[in-house]
């Protein structure tokens, strides 16, 4: 479908904010749902590029959808050229979206890079659903220049900063940071936790949360070639005993060995958003 582009702006280096009018979609998408976006005017390149929602903004009867997006290739960098009044082919969304619990209290979001993206809507759903909802924002990169968005995140929550070389925030990566934090009670006692990021930060957070006891949610960053099920190429493997299906996420897309030891599950059906202790992280990083 083709949707008008409202704004396309650098926002920082090669970080942009991408926003568009879906006020004719189908579907309104939920925080964690992505979008297909065909980056060019020819089949070079030939597969459409995922994105996560960032932003969904609801004003005098139309519905402004914004992106967050890094330029990484060749893909990403047509679409940084995009200008205001142009169109733009885009599906979705896809997959399944974070689980927004009214009742909760304390969230804690971690994030590294571009993963912001996805989590300040889940911050801007909370606030809607319950104002009291204390939020903490751990975001950071591996040196002060790649560091982004700071300023807005303060909108919604208290932000901790870090980097990896220690040149701004806390010297250490974003694991580092919660351990630290934790164990100096900068955080109250029980918070879920929310977090996209490369899979090893996903990992470390995914042992820190069974050492703490706390619940987390995390967006799985995988190569969608086709974004509904049928290239196959996005399969993460799950524990058997950990899998979550309920309303939320039914997982229709889930494969599993004859002897039910083995199961993988496809991100863009299943995913995105994932309970944190139900990725074999150890399998999938081999």
């Amino acid at each position: 479908m083709q949707y008008l582009i409202l704004q396309n702006r650098n926002v920082s280096h090669n970080y942009f904010k991408l926003a568009l009018d879906i006020s004719e979609a189908f579907n309104v998408p939920k925080p964690g749902q992505f979008y297909n976006i065909r980056c060019g005017e020819t089949k070079d390149p030939l597969l459409r590029r995922p994105f996560s929602m960032h932003r969904l903004i609801s004003t005098k009867g139309s519905v402004h959808l914004e992106i967050l997006y890094r330029v990484t290739g060749k893909g990403t960098e047509w679409l940084s050229t995009r200008k205001r009044e142009e169109d733009l082919d885009i599906i979705g969304p896809f997959g399944n979206g974070f689980i927004i619990e009214e009742s909760v209290t304390n969230i804690v979001m971690v994030a590294r890079g571009i993963g912001i993206a996805p989590l300040y809507a889940v911050g801007e759903a909370f606030r809607r659903a319950n104002r009291v909802t204390n939020i903490y924002i751990l975001m950071g990169a591996r040196i002060k220049e790649r560091i982004f968005y700071d300023e807005e995140c303060k909108r919604i929550g208290e932000v901790f900063l870090y980097t990896d070389d220690g040149s701004r925030g806390f010297p250490g990566n974003a694991a580092n940071l919660l351990v630290d934090l934790l164990e100096r009670k900068r955080l109250p006692e029980k918070f879920s936790l929310y977090a996209c990021g490369p899979a090893d930060m996903l990992r470390e957070l995914a042992d820190i949360s069974e050492k703490f006891g706390f619940s987390g949610q995390v967006a799985l960053e995988g190569h969608m070639g086709c974004g509904f099920g049928a290239c196959l190429s996005c399969a993460c493997p799950l524990k058997p005993g950990y899998v979550r299906r309920d309303k939320h996420w039914e997982k229709p897309a889930l494969q599993w060995s004859e002897d039910g030891n083995l199961v993988y599950s496809l991100i863009c059906k299943d995913g995105p958003i994932y309970d944190i202790q139900e990725v074999d992280w150890d399998e999938w990083l081999a």
